[in-house]
């Protein structure tokens, strides 16, 4: 009699936790001499102890701040956020934040930049969100609106380019907008 193979046991273990999750040894761990006790001989550091705020509880106090990852078209998220995103959520982290996203095309730091002001934008970063999920991981996202700091090339085209995205390089100088006046 064969048994089907939930695919989503590749992500976690048969108790439904995700990498780094908080647990004591089963019995079985014991006997492969995992632990000479039946439970940890000492408590776990803080950072690895879950953390709840409001309603989220987190399987740990590992977090990723958001990083500028400059790897958008038109701010859509591609395999390239799957995998860097998905990538920590793999490796145990409670929680991860996505990159500043603007949520108008205007608003983004360059023109490679995240952005959510789009519906189409929503599939690919559900299935970032569902990979996080899958792993036990929380996920937020940035919202940005960079002002001042709008319209510039990636960091490694300005000594091709210089410091400010033009209509040539899919900038919008003229039409920067921030948070605020």
């Amino acid at each position: 009699m064969s048994s089907s193979v939930d695919p989503r046991d590749f992500y976690h273990d048969q108790r439904g936790l995700g990498p780094g999750s908080a647990v004591e040894p089963t019995a079985s761990e014991v006997k492969q001499g995992y632990t000479a006790q039946t439970r940890n001989p000492a408590p776990l550091p803080r950072l690895f102890q879950p953390l709840r705020i409001r309603g989220l509880t987190l399987k740990n106090r590992v977090a990723a701040s958001p990083m500028c990852m400059y790897s958008s078209q038109d701010g859509f998220a591609t395999d390239f956020h799957l995998v860097h995103i998905g990538q920590f959520a793999m490796r145990g982290l409670g929680l991860t934040i996505m990159e500043a996203s603007g949520v108008s095309p205007e608003g983004r730091i360059t023109p490679h930049c995240l952005g959510i002001w789009k519906d189409e934008h929503i599939e690919k970063l559900r299935q970032i969100v569902n990979f996080a999920h899958a792993n036990k991981g929380a996920i937020g996202i940035q919202l940005a609106h960079a002002g001042r700091k709008s319209s510039t090339v990636a960091p490694w085209l300005m000594k091709v380019h210089g410091r400010n995205a033009d209509a040539s390089t899919g900038g919008w100088p003229d039409n920067v907008l921030g948070p605020s006046a």
